[in-house]
């Protein structure tokens, strides 16, 4: 009997964690794997005569973490907010910070980054699923996403991600570090109960990327709901978009309902 009303549990809160994405229009948004995560990077003024930039953050998460980027150089969060301009690159910031032919390729080879035209365009998504797929044979497995288990290959040591860059960064204060885990109640009746974990976000983002713009200091103090969060606000502004997608429900919702 205890196995019959373990499974009725585990198959009504899936489906209540479903319900409640499709009710919120994400249930249907798949994406290709090696395609999770890019980001298209244009000049309004040149969109006419030269095609995107695809930035692959699959290609750069194993090397660095997402404060260094997001906090240390200044990339936005959100889509068009940051205006990179090649004189900034050229002076260092933005991209120019590693891509100086010591940290990473230099800026001159234009074209790794660059489409030419639309067959060059084709050629690096090729290169980039090749590229891609040996990434993968070597990282731990997750079921969404990109289908890698960033956290599990960090904890592994098959990944270090950097957290600093001469020049532009300053070493985290140590004792600003807070490892807590953070639990919080579902609105939607029968979903387990989350458990937000400060200890993984601490590795990967600090605590600058979160706080205080997007949640309060103070705990509980932040009102979020799921359908906020699947248009991008909240914990949405990185999962389902970048980090692990919505639909991989467990990864939140890990802690079981007390039974009444």
């Amino acid at each position: 009997m205890k196995r019959v009303r373990r499974t009725s549990f585990q198959t009504g809160a899936a489906l209540g964690i479903v319900l409640s994405l499709w009710i919120t229009g994400m249930a249907g948004a798949a994406v290709k794997s090696h395609e999770y995560g890019n980001v298209l990077m244009s000049q309004p003024q040149n969109a006419k005569t030269a095609l995107p930039v695809t930035f692959r953050h699959w290609s750069h998460r194993g090397k660095y973490t997402c404060r260094l980027c997001h906090v240390d150089l200044e990339f936005s969060q959100l889509a068009n907010g940051t205006g990179v301009m090649e004189e900034d690159n050229r002076n260092g910031m933005y991209c120019g910070a590693c891509h100086n032919g010591k940290e990473a390729f230099a800026l001159e080879t234009c074209t790794k980054c660059h489409p030419k035209d639309k067959q060059h365009e084709a050629e690096l998504e090729q290169q980039a699923k090749r590229e891609f797929q040996k990434l993968k044979e070597t990282m731990p497995g997750a079921t969404y996403g990109n289908k890698i288990d960033w956290m599990k290959a960090e904890v592994d040591g098959v990944i270090t991600p950097k957290d600093f860059l001469q020049g532009i960064s300053l070493r985290k204060n140590d004792m600003m570090v807070n490892s807590r885990d953070e639990p919080r109640s579902p609105a939607l009746p029968g979903l387990p109960e989350i458990i937000f974990s400060h200890s993984k976000h601490v590795v990967w983002n600090g605590c600058g990327m979160c706080h205080p713009d997007t949640f309060a200091l103070e705990t509980g103090k932040t009102k979020m709901s799921m359908r906020e969060i699947t248009e991008g606000k909240f914990c949405g502004r990185c999962h389902g978009t970048i980090a692990f997608a919505l639909n991989d429900c467990t990864r939140c919702h890990s802690k079981p309902v007390a039974s009444p």
